[in-house]
């Protein structure tokens, strides 16, 4: 069973606490889960390979890897029929232009848990 009940609050503690590690946690999770529930096959990269390609491309590939991993949360999601809260490309609105009001890119990684876990309870449901 996948995890369901990721929040905003728990991500952001531990990633103060931890000094960032939390946030590889999550990076190395997500990719897990997202190659997990994609039945078309193509792969996220997980996260040395984020890491590595983040720093060559100075930050660029970290936009490209969530918008992957957004759009095959969003897919699981809407192959179960129902509505996904986020979409890669709205993703990207929320962290680009949306950090031009400061907290975009806050709303958009609640919006990516929110949709993490919508796609984790669809393949649960699903795999049970």
């Amino acid at each position: 069973m996948l995890k369901t009940n990721r929040g905003f609050f728990k991500a952001f503690f531990f990633s103060i606490i931890t000094l960032g590690i939390y946030d590889l946690y999550l990076i190395h999770k997500m990719a897990q889960e997202a190659n997990l529930v994609d039945e078309k096959g193509k792969k996220v990269g997980g996260l040395i390979f984020f890491i590595i390609f983040t720093i060559l491309t100075a930050g660029i590939y970290s936009l490209y890897w969530n918008y992957k991993v957004c759009e095959k949360f969003a897919d699981n999601v809407k192959r179960a029929g129902q509505t996904a809260r986020l979409t890669g490309g709205s993703w990207l609105l929320w962290t680009i232009v949306g950090a031009l009001i400061a907290i975009g890119p806050l709303v958009a990684f609640v919006k990516q848990l929110h949709l993490w876990n919508d796609s984790n309870a669809v393949y649960n449901a699903q795999h049970a």
